[in-house]
């Protein structure tokens, strides 16, 4: 059978068929060859996750790498970690890829082996150094996206960050950042404020985020690295609500309050300056610019008062167009990275779900359910998951869920008395 690229390919059930898999050698964009998998039915939210074999040594340097690449592998949520021998997996019918780590010394190195149920010898080898033995985290990283790509052709987001809003009970609310397998958490955010509504620039060397004081609200930018912050300033009587990064790195959108309506601006980081760019006479919130920097989506009552709809303006021809009509409530829009399709949060019976629009064909699909919220949500690098915060218990924690829908995974192990909320991903 031929796959799409017309490479030979092998079709394989996973449990009595549900999902199917086809594999083949496919020619990656820099002309090398790359074994890869098109996932058949992958849209499917009742996907079954691919079991992966996995054969280590028995040494504490493969040991703590491969610690880290189950941790990442497993977050990416089409795959689950089996450990075991060769032996065991070629019987197997269930374990489709088995993947062997062996350490080499002198120099150090971790030879990469992977397999699949239908090939009995090798499909890559990889030999990775191990430059600081006293870092395998970063070897465990680099393993995870290298599986990913090499299984499913897309890049991986090992090394991406979350930046989140932590609340412990009856404490100030603080920035952190975790990382993709939720195992590093940093707080990023050391003021006297409460802290919130966090937004990456696109080159991730800065955020931008929210600080409440008792007597004001200000806008706070911060290196990544967790330098000097500084407090932006505005003409008096205006009050920042919430900003976001333009692309250009150089200037932001903000909602700014002032005598009881809230507008959209574009502001200006060099010299503070301020252009309006929507002065309707409902309330204007959210402001997020797509990665082209063509088009910016927003969040406005001015169908009907404090019905939040979701609209798009188009900078190059002007035109705004209003995108959700179902729901009295809609709102925290964000682009995917090609910038075809929205994420956002819509209330529905009462509970908040996260839904997807698809610009082209102008279709909304729902991607949570049940009965607890599920709230602001954001796209992952790759444009293959998103991070939104749920309220599946008494307190809200961070999830990753695919875009297609589907189980959703915790991303940290924080303890039951902190919330999660706002999260957004690294560009």
């Amino acid at each position: 059978m031929k796959s799409k690229n017309g490479d030979n390919a092998i079709i394989l059930g996973i449990k009595a068929g549900f999902v199917f898999l086809l594999f083949g050698l496919i020619m990656s964009a820099s002309g090398s060859s790359v074994f890869a998998i098109d996932y058949y039915e992958i849209t499917n939210p009742k996907f079954v996750p691919v079991n992966v074999g996995l054969i280590t040594d028995s040494s504490s340097e493969v040991e703590t790498v491969q610690n880290v690449f189950k941790s990442n592998l497993e977050k990416v949520l089409y795959f689950q970690i089996i450990n075991g021998t060769k032996k065991e997996f070629a019987q197997s019918e269930e374990v489709l890829f088995q993947l062997a780590l062996a350490l080499k010394k002198n120099p150090d190195q971790l030879r990469i082996t992977l397999w699949t149920q239908a090939n009995k010898t090798p499909v890559s080898q990889e030999l990775f150094a191990l430059e600081d033995v006293q870092d395998l985290r970063k070897t465990g990283l680099k393993l995870a996206d290298w599986f990913v790509e090499k299984t499913l052709n897309f890049k991986g987001i090992s090394t991406s960050r979350i930046a989140y809003t932590a609340q412990k009970t009856k404490r100030r609310k603080n920035i952190l950042l975790s990382s993709y397998d939720g195992t590093v958490q940093k707080r990023f955010s050391y003021n006297l404020g409460s802290n919130n509504l966090a937004s990456w620039s696109f080159d991730n060397k800065n955020i931008l985020y929210t600080t409440f004081t008792r007597s004001s609200v200000q806008l706070t930018l911060q290196p990544a690295k967790r330098l000097r912050a500084k407090i932006l300033t505005f003409p008096p009587g205006f009050q920042p609500l919430g900003a976001s990064w333009r692309t250009d790195g150089k200037s932001i959108l903000l909602t700014l309050m002032k005598k009881g309506n809230s507008d959209i601006y574009s502001y200006n980081l060099a010299d503070a300056k301020l252009e309006r760019i929507f002065a309707w006479k409902s309330l204007e919130t959210s402001p997020q610019i797509s990665q082209d920097g063509k088009k910016i989506t927003f969040v406005s009552d001015s169908a009907r008062p404090r019905r939040p709809q979701i609209y798009v303006h188009n900078l190059l021809t002007n035109k705004t167009e209003r995108v959700t009509f179902r729901g009295s409530y809609n709102s925290s829009p964000k682009w995917s990275p090609d910038g075809s399709q929205l994420i956002y949060e819509r209330q529905v019976k009462g509970v908040f779900q996260i839904f997807k629009y698809t610009l082209l064909t102008r279709r909304h699909l729902q991607l949570t359910f049940g009965r607890h919220d599920s709230e602001k949500p954001d796209w992952s690098p790759n444009g293959k998951q998103i991070v939104f915060s749920a309220k599946k218990k008494h307190v809200p924690k961070l999830y990753y869920i695919s875009v297609f829908g589907g189980r959703a995974v915790r991303v940290t192990t924080n303890t039951s008395d902190i919330a999660e909320t706002n999260p957004v991903w690294s560009k």
